[in-house]
């Protein structure tokens, strides 16, 4: 018997991640790199952030 999976994770309003396989080994395979996309996705936002609200990231660096 055959199987097929998908797996849709979503990231955030606009972020979303989708794996297919055939099996187990092939979405884990799939997702070894997941921990560093979500690194940089997390980077790019608090880039983004950074160049949107100048102001609040000013005021948290001196809070911290």
């Amino acid at each position: 018997m055959s199987a097929s999976m998908n797996l849709k994770i979503r990231l955030g309003p606009l972020v979303s991640l989708e794996v297919s396989g055939d099996n187990c080994e092939e979405i884990r395979t799939a997702l070894e790199g997941f921990e560093q996309l979500n690194q940089q996705v997390d980077a790019m936002c608090s880039d983004l952030a950074e160049r949107m609200y100048p102001e609040d990231s000013e005021s948290f660096e001196q809070s911290s």
